[in-house]
């Protein structure tokens, strides 16, 4: 059986390699030898999409207590990073008053005074950050790379012609994560609209913004279970900071789609792979399958 991983955001520190050791060894620590006999593959853009990212602002601008950067002179950037963010103040009961104070707390010297929507990003991320500043640095960083992929056909052409490739082969099972699970679904649909003739008995989603609205409006209709796909089974911590607890159902996104929501991921942020990958529900589907 062929299996693909694909990794999530800031992976550009490490090497193909490693994350295919990394994800292998978090699955082989609760069931041992379990892709033996598979042909195991990592899809990775890391390096490439991170470029992208960092290199096309150019009136970059930090955004809260660790400083991650975003171009306030892209509208459209601003727009989704705030529309994330606005969708996590009012999931976590975030008055519109604590915002305001973060607001007026930051002064006048973060952005320029008339940039409303980057004022109340760089309140919306403060508050956020109270909570916690790791979580808070990481939901921004996934949004910016989300949105470049999504935005971005330069991008998004150097990212797919890394991935599409990898998805050409059959069987396999997909195994993503993160931004992943995005790049995954999008090119899932692309090739179920070309008519690729692909099988895929089962696709595995972890940590997934898709349900989260910012990344729908971008990813648009249609919106379901490629029918090449068998078995769809996505997973979440309900505190993990990038899905924001959302499972992918109906309500959320689609229908058909598996949801396991009793993942406990210890990883600092409940959004690390390898806090999802020894999940019993993930090894039961693989062991399943392979």
């Amino acid at each position: 059986m062929n299996v693909l991983m694909i990794h999530g955001i800031g992976q550009e520190a490490s090497t193909k390699d490693e994350l295919l050791q990394k994800w292998t060894d978090s699955l082989h620590s609760n069931q041992l030898g379990l892709l033996d006999g598979a042909l195991v593959e990592m899809a990775y853009y890391g390096t490439t999409l991170a470029d992208w990212t960092n290199g096309k602002a150019k009136n970059a601008v930090g955004m809260g207590a660790e400083s991650t950067t975003v171009d306030v002179g892209d509208a459209d950037e601003l727009k989704f990073l705030s529309a994330v963010m606005n969708e996590f103040a009012s999931d976590h009961g975030i008055e519109e008053a604590e915002i305001e104070a973060a607001i007026e707390a930051a002064g006048n010297s973060a952005v320029p005074m008339d940039n409303l929507i980057a004022r109340r990003l760089v309140g919306l991320l403060r508050v956020i950050e109270k909570i916690s500043p790791a979580k808070g640095s990481l939901l921004l960083r996934v949004i910016r790379q989300g949105h470049t992929y999504l935005s971005s056909p330069g991008a998004a052409k150097a990212v797919d012609g890394i991935v599409r490739p990898l998805l050409q082969r059959s069987p396999q099972v997909l195994i993503t994560h993160s931004l992943g699970t995005v790049i995954a679904f999008k090119l899932l649909r692309e090739m179920e609209a070309t008519g690729t003739e692909v099988h895929i008995p089962l696709l595995i989603t972890m940590g997934s913004p898709l349900g989260l609205d910012a990344f729908k409006a971008k990813l648009g209709v249609p919106r379901r279970k490629p029918a090449f796909v068998k078995q769809w089974i996505n997973f979440y911590d309900p505190s993990d900071f990038v899905a924001l607890g959302k499972p992918l159902n109906e309500d959320n996104f689609a229908i058909n789609i598996n949801n396991d929501g009793t993942v406990d991921n210890k990883t600092f942020n409940a959004h690390g792979i390898v806090g999802y990958l020894p999940h019993k529900g993930v090894i039961d589907a693989l062991k399943r399958v392979l």
